[in-house]
């Protein structure tokens, strides 16, 4: 071993548990000759995206594939390989009641006429030769695509899909002949629950992180159960909003489901929002002053308060906001797809001894950060940069990086047992 080597060990050494000094090697310690490099292993990332289909949405669709490079981009950008997988599907589930019917399908005289709402199932949009999205007409065809409930073509893209980037940009293309109760929320929870035994099988990934982003130029109007709301007004309404016993499905309920077990296990979620919200402050707003005190946002029908309620229910650790009415989406989704940053990096091997894991961030202008680690459940885990936790069932052995080695776009990430001989 050289002088060098020796050094390092014995820097490691004294910083372990029990160890006195540098002389003093502790009778459990790791003892063999190597330095060994564990390599991270790669996350998953599941992101469903729930897109509002309603009357006036075009202008907004088109912003949002506008922009989508970014948000692949920056996702492509992690310190640690995301492996990262797009569904997405609208806010129609089902419409105000109508002489005690609820229509459930697209009208005729539109492009998927006769088509059901998507209801939460992933949906793709047909192109023509040129690979130019035809605008709210879906793949869909009961027999051709049994299966999956009659919903056909690239439904689910996988960060190495060579159409990835086409794809996802038609398929956001949802149209505008979808029902004007925009139920966000529902159609998210069926997505992530109903459908997951039927038309959306295979999206959700053992393991993988969830983040669900919504685009409404309305507030959700998510009712799952009579009493329903039966009109635009109703929906729009405050007291309607907030009324006990509930009218809609509660926020409580939603934050609920995405935090409890999703296809089978309790996930990593975050959540974003693209809504009524002033562009400056992310208040609330909309350009109906009959309806808003804040009419900053003159292309919203309705204030996004109930994706405000859902935000300060979640924190700002699981949800990020953005304003429908930004003239480009483009930094409200690099934001969005930077907070899908993980700091906790799975490992591809099992360290023989967590406390001889040497571990340095180098961050995006070049300086390297050491890393001090600790056990998770320690008493010091609040004052390390990397929590080590073992592995359990279903999870991997990883380490969780906090404080000076905080991870960021750009950085890398190095990690390496030192062992004494």
């Amino acid at each position: 071993m050289t002088h060098r080597a020796n050094r390092v060990l014995l820097v490691v050494l004294a910083a372990l548990p029990g160890c006195a000094s540098c002389d003093s090697v502790p009778s459990d310690a790791l003892v063999n000759c190597q330095s060994t490099q564990i390599l991270p292993a790669s996350v998953q990332t599941d992101i469903l995206f729930v897109i509002d289909d309603s009357g006036s949405m075009s202008e907004e669709q088109q912003n949002l594939a506008d922009n989508l490079g970014a948000f692949i981009d920056t996702l492509a950008a992690s310190p640690v390989q995301n492996e990262f997988r797009i569904g997405v599907t609208n806010t129609s589930v089902d419409s105000y009641t109508v002489n005690g019917t609820t229509p459930t399908t697209y009208p005729s005289n539109t492009p998927s006429a006769g088509v059901p709402y998507p209801a939460g199932a992933l949906i793709a949009i047909k192109t023509d030769a040129t690979g130019k999205p035809l605008v709210g007409t879906f793949i869909y065809d009961k027999t051709a695509f049994a299966s999956t409930g009659g919903w056909g073509g690239n439904r689910i893209l996988d960060k190495g899909s060579p159409t990835l980037a086409a794809d996802f940009k038609a398929n956001v293309r949802v149209g505008t002949s979808g029902s004007g109760k925009e139920q966000a929320f529902r159609a998210a929870r069926l997505a992530l629950s109903d459908r997951l035994t039927d038309t959306n099988a295979g999206f959700l990934r053992d393991g993988a992180r969830l983040a669900v982003i919504i685009l409404s130029d309305e507030d959700d109007c998510s009712d799952s159960a009579a009493p329903l709301a039966n009109s635009d007004a109703q929906c729009h309404d405050l007291n309607v909003k907030s009324a006990s016993p509930p009218i809609l499905d509660t926020i409580d309920d939603f934050k609920a489901f995405l935090l409890g077990p999703i296809g089978g296990e309790v996930r990593d979620v975050a959540v974003g929002a693209i809504a009524g919200l002033n562009p400056t402050t992310l208040a609330p707003s909309c350009s109906d002053s009959r309806l808003c005190s804040d009419t900053s946002c003159t292309t919203a029908l309705d204030s996004g308060d109930r994706y405000v309620q859902l935000d300060a229910a979640l924190g700002p650790t699981a949800m990020q906001l953005g304003s429908i009415c930004d003239a480009s989406f483009h930094d409200t989704l690099v934001r969005f797809a930077a907070s899908l940053t993980p700091n906790s990096v799975p490992l591809a091997q099992v360290p023989a001894d967590w406390r001889m894991l040497a571990v340095t961030v180098t961050k995006s202008t070049g300086t390297v950060v050491p890393c001090t680690v600790g056990l998770e459940g320690a008493s010091n885990q609040t004052t390390v940069d990397a929590i080590y936790s073992g592995p359990r069932v279903g999870k991997q052995a990883q380490l969780t990086f906090q404080k000076a080695c905080k991870l960021d776009l750009g950085d890398k990430v190095d990690i390496h047992v030192v062992c004494a001989g």
